[in-house]
């Protein structure tokens, strides 16, 4: 399709390295969110180390949301006499108790690099957790996540059971019996420092060690907020309340991808034996990452390139058709009563009703959530954007306030969209950049559709414009907005290298 053009190429190398010798096309074509794939390397390729763990033990080890202590294998109970927390961690680990270090990406340099590189690579949000496991012992038993993961070793070496049947295709059931009712088979892999596995969503997996000790990276991939499945629980939920708003649907708590207690989550749980797209990224067929650049990344739908939302409301179409066939077939899941909001109907007429709900409200809140839930990128910088402004306007130029930048800039001084921003554009919110809402009127958002749009014809694209071209909108005030925010920068002799991110 035309719109694959239309992306973005240049990425980060970390996912590269990853997956090497499997190049990114064929992962994304054939492993992503289909299978297990283990990666050897010789060497670590995540540069965090022992000492890290031992500074980070030193400086957050009473905070027990980042450092957390977990049950031991037995079940067997540990309580340390010890005040001091490098102490407790070294007794927990020496009676066997592993440690996690929950995510990195949000107050340490290496975990927040290594997803803003990963993001970049991927354009999903990352989370970034440490497993710290003294030999012979285990973290948890056999389990499958809510989400793809890799697994990075960084030292020391575990043994891994990976099956090869994912969980959900057994919705209810425990591991043991999802295992003996998909007549699965698993693999016993043995990761060293520098492997890499990567483990769709719903892997059954228990990781042992033996006589060595093991430090690895959990680095969740959290594409379950993106998949067909989060896109029909917003669609149902908004064909069953028309005067629903994407602000109103998160805030309510309602937006439940994952969570087993929702009647919802647990319905559309049952049909996914059947309905395996369920857990796919919308796109094209088996999703890559074209698709999920498409999905975030998009200022508001119509930043969304030519014939794109139309191939979409196709695959649900095609998809919809499937779960109505399947729900009048099954009587018993059919009748289920759902809740949305304060009314309540059965299951296969709320999937009815998705036959007449487009995807325009869906694709708003997905957007929403990734522009809010991203939150290790860095900021704008507004200091090297003020430094082109001020080589632009020259040595003899007279004072010239924060509030009228754009005001003060000749015509042809050259803007472009900050690197790695997060912005969304959303109809019943407004602007949202890097997780701050914006205030727009109705008349600005042509303009800022041109400035911020990355896909769209007719849009900047994310390349550099003349300000000339933006007086000509008559929105000189929110270009003024922009560059205050450093969501837009000023490119010239001193901002060449913003380009670059």
């Amino acid at each position: 399709m035309l719109w694959l053009g239309l992306l973005v190429s240049v990425r980060a190398d970390v996912l590269e390295d990853w997956i090497s010798p499997l190049g990114r096309d064929a992962f994304f074509a054939a492993t992503f969110e289909q299978q297990w794939a283990h990666f050897p390397h010789p060497s670590p390729l995540v540069p965090i180390s022992l000492d890290h763990v031992a500074e980070w033990v030193k400086l957050r080890g009473r905070d027990d949301d980042v450092i957390e202590t977990l049950a031991h294998p037995t079940g067997r109970s540990f309580k340390s006499l010890s005040s001091n927390p490098v102490e407790y961690i070294q007794e927990a680990f020496l009676q066997g108790h592993s440690m996690v270090i929950n995510s990195l990406q949000r107050w340490s340099e290496p975990g927040k690099r290594l997803a803003k590189d990963l993001y970049a690579a991927c354009d999903l949000p990352v989370d970034v957790y440490m497993y710290f496991t003294p030999p012979h012992s285990r973290s948890y038993g056999l389990h499958s996540d809510v989400m793809d993961a890799f697994m990075v070793q960084l030292a020391g070496a575990k043994t891994w059971r990976v099956c090869d049947a994912p969980s959900w295709r057994a919705p209810n059931l425990d591991p043991e019996q999802a295992l003996q009712k998909l007549n699965a088979s698993c693999d016993t892999i043995t990761m060293r420092g520098g492997d890499v596995m990567y483990l769709p969503y719903g892997t059954l997996h228990q990781a042992t060690t033996y006589s060595d000790f093991s430090m690895h990276l959990t680095v969740n991939l959290e594409r379950q907020y993106y998949v067909w499945l989060a896109l029909i629980i917003a669609m149902m939920h908004k064909a069953a309340r028309p005067e629903l708003t994407v602000q109103g649907f998160i805030e309510s708590g309602d937006f439940q991808v994952d969570d087993p207690e929702s009647a919802l989550f647990r319905a559309l749980s049952r049909l996914s034996p059947m309905l395996p797209e369920l857990h796919r990224v919308p796109g094209t067929g088996a999703a890559n990452v074209t698709s999920t650049r498409l999905l975030t990344a998009a200022l508001c739908n119509e930043d969304l390139p030519e014939g794109y939302e139309a191939s979409l409301e196709e695959e649900k179409r095609e998809l919809v058709a499937k779960m109505l066939a399947h729900l009048r077939a099954d009587a018993t899941l059919a009748s289920r009563k759902i809740q949305f909001g304060r009314r309540v109907v059965p299951f296969l007429e709320a999937a009815e009703l998705l036959q007449s709900e487009t995807l325009g409200f869906a694709l708003q809140l997905v957007r929403y959530h990734s522009a809010h839930h991203v939150q290790f990128l860095d900021k704008p910088d507004l200091f090297a954007s003020l430094s082109a402004i001020r080589s632009h306007l020259g040595p003899d130029s007279p004072p010239v306030k924060l509030s009228a930048l754009a005001s003060k800039l000749p015509e042809e001084t050259m803007l472009v969209r900050a690197p790695r921003l997060r912005a969304a554009l959303i109809g019943d919110v407004g602007l949202v950049i890097n997780g701050v809402e914006v205030p727009v009127t109705r008349q600005q958002i042509p303009a800022a559709l041109f400035a911020l749009g990355l896909f769209k014809e007719g849009t900047a694209q994310g390349q550099p414009f003349a300000l000339a071209e933006a007086r000509k909108t008559g929105e000189m005030k929110l270009f003024q907005k922009l560059l205050k925010l450093g969501a837009l920068q000023v490119v010239g002799a001193a901002g060449e290298a913003l380009l670059k991110g």
